[in-house]
């Protein structure tokens, strides 16, 4: 009687949790429009103006079974605002967000199927600061990067980091000056070896010569 008793306990927890899930939706109808929502694809393409980045989200593979929700425009997207499934989100301004997917089928409406999350790059304001033109690959003039500094704060940063790439340079150059002077003497040894070599065998074969010369007069 127990085994009998938990099992109609289970079957109605799992009936009434199916029911809640999928507000009365049979599996394979969720299961298809989830299906759809992975391959939906989101890309983006970025526009400057006044020195402020723009970024236009183009979603495609879009279906009139779903729609969804923009966090970030705070909107929701039929099928009817589409191009033949697709459509171009404009003006998003250094946001972050998710476009929540649901179902848009009869007796299925509303239904969440999941989301998908878009993120974009900081624009770094100062990216074509005069300041940058000799020092492209300084971290605060990189195009893509987050900078929270006031101008005056960021020609602070760019000029004590100019200041400091100008001392080191300087070091390294007397610390190769030094080192060229000191090398200087086996620089023109290396150079002028063939004259040395010959200078050195002629004065021991005189000197041969000469000892030699010296020997015979004593026989």
């Amino acid at each position: 009687m127990k085994k009998i008793f938990l099992t109609i306990l289970i079957s109605f927890i799992f009936i009434n949790s199916s029911a809640l899930t999928y507000g009365g939706c049979d599996y394979s109808t969720v299961t298809k429009m989830k299906s759809i929502i992975k391959n939906i694809n989101i890309s983006y393409n970025y526009r400057i103006i006044d020195n402020e980045a723009y970024f236009d989200v183009t979603i495609n593979n879009l279906t009139d079974d779903i729609y969804f929700y923009d966090t970030g425009t705070n909107k929701n997207y039929y099928y009817s605002n589409t191009n033949e499934g697709e459509i171009t989100i404009y003006n998003y301004n250094n946001d972050s967000g998710s476009y929540k997917f649901y179902s848009n089928v009869n007796g299925c409406y509303g239904i969440s199927l999941g989301s998908k999350y878009y993120k974009f790059p900081n624009y770094n304001k100062y990216y074509n600061h005069s300041l940058c033109a000799d020092i492209p690959n300084y971290s605060l003039c990189q195009k893509w990067i987050n900078v929270n500094y006031s101008e005056e704060e960021f020609e602070a940063k760019v000029l004590e980091y100019k200041k400091i790439e100008e001392t080191t340079t300087e070091e390294d150059t007397k610390v190769e000056y030094n080192k060229t002077v000191t090398d200087r003497v086996i620089e023109l040894y290396i150079s002028y070896y063939p004259y040395f070599l010959g200078a050195i065998i002629i004065v021991c074969c005189t000197i041969i010569f000469i000892h030699n010369k010296k020997n015979s007069f004593k026989l």
